[in-house]
């Protein structure tokens, strides 16, 4: 075999070992710092018990997405940085995409009919650079990119965005 047919097969067998790699659940390690989301559910890899528990570390390891958006409540656009829903589920290895959404306060919302794949919504954990405290609605906040995308702008995607995230039951 000459040189360019075993760099092309090398190249090829790189390709697909990257390739396979895409996609495949995370093993978080047990939090090391305070816990900011405990998910529930039929998990393929829980961390501590039967639930992932993930502190910051754990969140900003994996793929960041930022944006700029206007909200409901607030008179200014915010620039807001997390993880998005889309990728976190992948990342604990469900392939369902409804889950009910808990907050601090234990507010609750199901959310079963949104495109993650198609809207980048995100769970913030910094707004405009820092850390989210809890009375700036933090640590964690699910975030609908309302302003790229206009069609989003309604009552039910108001009450997706819980604040003060602190558990996500997949359903």
């Amino acid at each position: 075999m000459g040189y360019s047919a075993t760099l092309s097969i090398a190249v090829l067998c790189n390709l697909a070992l990257a390739f396979s790699q895409i996609g495949h659940c995370e093993e978080f390690p047990a939090p090391r710092t305070d816990v900011l989301l405990t998910i529930s559910g039929d998990l393929a890899h829980p961390n501590v018990g039967e639930s992932i528990q993930l502190d910051l570390a754990a969140l900003e390891s994996l793929p960041v997405t930022e944006f700029t958006t206007m909200t409901p409540w607030h008179e200014q656009p915010l620039h807001f940085t997390g993880v998005r829903i889309s990728t976190l589920l992948e990342a604990i290895g469900t392939d369902s995409t409804a889950f009910v959404a808990v907050g601090l306060d234990d507010f609750r919302f199901t959310v079963t009919d949104l495109d993650f794949n198609k809207y980048p919504v995100i769970i913030a954990y910094r707004q405009n650079g820092e850390p989210i405290s809890i009375r700036g609605l933090g640590p964690l906040r699910i975030i609908v990119p309302f302003s790229d995308f206009p069609e989003l702008q309604s009552p039910i995607n108001e009450s997706r965005s819980v604040w003060q995230l602190v558990s996500m039951e997949i359903l």
